[in-house]
């Protein structure tokens, strides 16, 4: 099981509300937070999904961490190796609090100093370009390389990019493209 942490206010939905759906057609998801338990897909579950809006004492050996725009801390936090973090450059407080850690994080934009950015936009599809090597969860690692996403419905920057991200470092394979 893929374990991926939601860190920010309960109440920013921007980028679950995408990610959950997404999942559910690569492989399930179980949702998690202080006030809803839900299961997205039929019988597997390939991925569980904790929303929060702070870092748990986290005791697991990997995972992905998806900082929202809305992640407000000050504290410090132990990010254990086997996590790596998502988040937008101008994302400030999670940048702050991953400063000095071990966490391999990518920064989702539409900059060329982001790691992940969108190359090209339209209505019904996005090519996102990866502009540098970034590991999987499973430890393989990814070369910078251009992918296509199939979009259902109209989408903001912000959400292609981060679900894009995670469906990156889970290890899916992105030179099939996605559909989000």
């Amino acid at each position: 099981m893929i374990n991926i942490i939601l860190c920010g206010k309960l109440i920013d939905t921007a980028v679950s509300c995408t990610l959950l759906p997404t999942l559910e057609r690569y492989g399930g998801a179980q949702y998690f937070s202080e006030k809803s338990l839900k299961k997205y897909g039929g019988e597997g579950i390939k991925y569980l999904v904790y929303d929060c809006e702070k870092l748990p004492q986290i005791e697991l050996g990997k995972g992905i961490i998806l900082f929202k725009n809305s992640f407000i801390s000050s504290e410090k936090m132990n990010i254990p190796n086997g996590f790596l973090c998502i988040l937008e450059m101008k994302n400030s407080h999670a940048a702050e609090i991953l400063n000095g850690t071990q966490a391999a994080a990518i920064t989702c934009g539409t900059s060329a100093k982001d790691t992940l950015s969108i190359a090209g936009l339209d209505e019904v599809s996005a090519t996102l370009s990866l502009q540098r090597s970034v590991p999987t969860i499973d430890g393989k690692i990814l070369e910078p390389h251009d992918f296509t996403v199939k979009l259902l419905s109209k989408l903001s920057p912000t959400r292609i990019l981060a679900v894009c991200a995670a469906l990156l470092l889970s290890g899916e394979d992105s030179t099939v493209g996605y559909v989000i």
